[in-house]
């Protein structure tokens, strides 16, 4: 048996998470003594706890790293680094454009926009399956998710082009955030119609139609994302 302050030297982990971890029912001590409330590990744990030491460095969510846990020699490990993988991609094109955005106030200053009349900066959605929608719009459009605010965030606050596409919730991290009544349409203005069709199609999306030129509007298409909320693509 190893006390929790061995077991957090051998793990990587602090006894603070440990015992998070604990009340999770992630990684839960062999012996808890009913008096002291001291925990105990078996060596054999060690692996365990490194192996959530590695995934929590590389922000895996809990659940996630639960599913890896629960199958640790079958393909869980690498179904959940994959799936891990595109809201990191897309942390990191965020990142890349906020960088991007202070290199360009350094040199510049900081010009506010200049706001003359009121513009749309927030649609909210209604989702079936919460997961398979995040996984879709950051496939499709290449755009990072917000646990928190479960929002995806098309532009940087602030400029022209933010917006906000949020994931209805009943229990979310900032409270109940109601959805529409059924589902939604709303349209997205792309730098390539063809292209953002195909990329949503074979991201899963379903086509309601392919792109066509109108002569009152510019180059368009439809599609539907998974839970069934359209989207009208436009050529920008």
């Amino acid at each position: 048996m190893l006390s929790i302050g061995a077991f957090a030297v051998l793990s990587g982990l602090s006894i603070n998470a440990l015992r998070h971890y604990d009340e999770l029912g992630l990684l839960k001590p062999v012996v808890v003594d009913p008096v002291s409330g001291y925990r105990r590990y078996q060596r054999e744990q060690v692996r365990q706890a490194r192996m959530i030491c590695a995934l929590r460095r590389a922000d895996m969510p809990i659940d996630a790293v639960r599913q890896v846990l629960e199958d640790p020699d079958g393909e869980a490990l690498g179904v959940q680094l994959r799936r891990h993988r595109h809201p990191l991609s897309g942390r990191v094109r965020v990142l890349g454009e906020m960088v991007s955005a202070v290199d360009h106030y350094l040199e510049n200053g900081v010009a506010m926009p200049e706001l003359k009349t009121p513009r749309l900066v927030q649609v909210t959605i209604n989702v079936t399956d919460a997961p398979q929608s995040i996984k879709f719009y950051q496939e499709a459009f290449e755009v990072a998710f917000d646990d928190e605010g479960s929002s995806f965030t098309f532009g940087i606050w602030p400029s022209d082009e933010f917006f906000l596409l949020t994931i209805a919730q009943d229990d979310g991290p900032r409270g109940e955030h109601p959805g529409p009544d059924g589902r939604s349409r709303f349209g997205l203005l792309v730098s390539d119609v063809d292209a953002a069709h195909r990329r949503a199609l074979d991201a899963g999306a379903t086509e309601v139609y392919p792109p066509v030129d109108k002569p009152w509007k510019p180059r368009s298409s439809c599609i539907a994302d998974p839970s069934g909320n359209r989207i009208d693509l436009y050529q920008g």
